[in-house]
């Protein structure tokens, strides 16, 4: 018996193309009856993800899949979104157990909520969805947009950063977004910081540890330095002219090997000569003791101490 004539190997055809899962609608495609269905689930040959939604055998099914199964059993205009759609176009992380999906439809089931967060966006456009790896997704433009009220301002521009580095950045897409969903919550955040990097090339923005240097500077109100600014003919990380105080931020994967060690030390010197103060900061302190950085900072911006050129 062929391919085509075999309901079971045109299932299994499909499932592969599919991640492993398939709808009813597959399956009667196939030439399997509503009985053939029943029977496959009885005796497990079919596991029922979500109503209408099927994984094929006893495969364990990969995170895509999950989220396939998902955004299928959320209906038929759904889409992949928030932390998950993120993290399939590898912008950030999968944040959370629940699936995120935002469906333009206002009525409906909800899969289940104890695996799928069902977003009801009246306002989600057609042209802001898209598919990548046969998954339903929306795209970039409004996935940061989704994002931007879950995100502080710093980690925000961080998440532009890494969309510009991996392509995916599309200013006039954001813009149009904001324009479409000017009440959105995080659409005014989102913006403003437009706005304040106009002109600057966001593949410029800043690496994580800075930008988390920048919000550590907003949480505890220090004065905002220049970022990126020249000093004694030295490219530094962050400089407070008025203090003639310069902090470099020490990311590991920057600094581990010996040659680098050796230059930052020749960097230090040059300025310490040149009459700055140079701080280093590690990625460690400023994640994990953001207070005592801030306090130490302040002493030196404010005050006439002096510190080594380490933290």
């Amino acid at each position: 018996m062929n391919v085509e004539s075999d309901p079971d190997r045109r299932l299994a055809v499909l499932a592969d193309r599919q991640l492993g899962v398939v709808t009813r609608h597959d399956l009667l495609a196939c030439g399997l009856s509503r009985t053939a269905i029943a029977d496959r689930v009885g005796r497990g040959r079919l596991r029922v993800l979500y109503r209408g939604v099927y994984s094929v055998g006893h495969r364990r099914l990969r995170r895509e899949a999950e989220w396939l199964a998902a955004v299928w059993g959320s209906g038929r205009r759904a889409a992949l979104s928030h932390w998950q759609a993120a993290a399939l176009w590898d912008l950030l992380p999968s944040r959370g157990s629940r699936i995120h999906v935002t469906t333009p439809s206002r009525s409906g089931r909800i899969p289940n909520a104890e695996r799928v967060v069902l977003h009801r966006v009246g306002t989600l456009r057609p042209w802001e969805i898209t598919v990548t790896d046969g998954i339903p997704v929306t795209t970039t433009a409004r996935t940061l947009l989704d994002l931007a009220p879950h995100l502080r301002s710093r980690a925000l521009e961080d998440l532009i950063g890494r969309m510009d580095r991996l392509g995916h950045f599309d200013l006039v897409a954001v813009r149009g977004c904001l324009d479409d969903h000017r009440r959105t919550p995080g659409a005014p955040k989102l913006r403003r910081l437009l706005d304040d990097l106009h002109g600057v090339g966001a593949a410029d923005l800043r690496s994580v540890l800075e930008a988390r240097f920048l919000q550590l500077c907003d949480d505890h109100g220090l004065p905002v330095p220049l970022v990126n600014g020249r000093v004694a003919g030295l490219l530094v990380d962050f400089f407070w002219p008025d203090a003639a105080l310069v902090v470099e931020t020490d990311g590991y994967a920057f600094h581990a090997t010996r040659s680098a060690f050796e230059r930052d030390r020749e960097r230090d010197q040059r300025l310490v000569i040149a009459g700055y103060r140079v701080v280093r900061v590690t990625y460690q302190q400023v994640m994990r003791a953001p207070a005592e950085v801030a306090r130490r900072l302040r002493a030196l911006i404010h005050g006439s101490g002096s510190l080594p050129t380490s933290m």
